[in-house]
């Protein structure tokens, strides 16, 4: 392949890459089956170029990798400062809140509920009712329909480790995890799976 065919070969995947994905916000579009089969042929042409075009796609991914972590460094540069004026809201903000909770104590002490200057004034008004907990709170007395339960992976994978859930090797059962119920018999969770993926991997 001559230099320019090179060229234009990664100019034609920036394109496709390009068209996939939304400019404002990354977010990758999914590939159709048509473009996938045009993308395979593309890659197919002929057996001496395919070395090439799959080194030119490298090129290319090599590129965006570089370009992603310019962008990673630059939010975190800008997380970091939003992190320093973060800090810097949040103690002004409790500095505002001890001198406000002074007024509140003189008003207390003075027993008024309200105090007015030429400046600013002061005083106690309702507001909405918030629901709280207390010392006695108990979710077993709780109906279940104001309780919200989420499921914890990293507590299924603790079990796991530790032998509390276990596989088995029958391929019916494949993801499955089963534990002892209290007649130490086989119960299997139902709705859960435990299972290892694959990471294409480019080095």
């Amino acid at each position: 392949m001559t230099i320019y065919e090179v060229i234009t070969d990664c100019k034609t995947l920036e394109n496709l890459i390009n068209e996939e994905t939304d400019p404002e916000t990354g977010e990758l579009r999914n590939i159709s089956d048509e473009e996938k089969e045009a993308f395979l042929e593309w890659i197919k042409e002929t057996e001496q170029n395919l070395e090439t075009k799959m080194n030119n796609i490298y090129k290319v991914l090599s590129n965006k990798k570089a370009e992603a972590e310019v962008a990673e460094a630059e939010r975190k540069a800008l997380k970091d400062e939003m992190d320093r004026l973060s800090k810097r809201a949040k103690s002004r903000e409790n500095e505002a809140n001890r001198i406000k909770s002074l007024l509140d104590f003189a008003l207390s002490v003075l027993q008024l509920k309200k105090y007015k200057t030429p400046l600013f004034s002061v005083g106690y008004q309702a507001t909405a009712k918030s629901v709280r907990t207390d010392t006695s709170f108990n979710a077993d007395n709780i109906p279940v329909e104001f309780l919200k339960r989420e499921l914890s992976a990293s507590a299924i994978k603790d079990a796991v480790s530790e032998g509390r859930l276990f596989e088995k090797d029958d391929p019916l059962y494949r993801g499955k995890l089963f534990y002892l119920n209290d007649k130490s018999q086989e119960a299997m969770i139902e709705g859960v799976s435990y299972l290892a993926g694959e990471s294409l991997v480019v080095r």
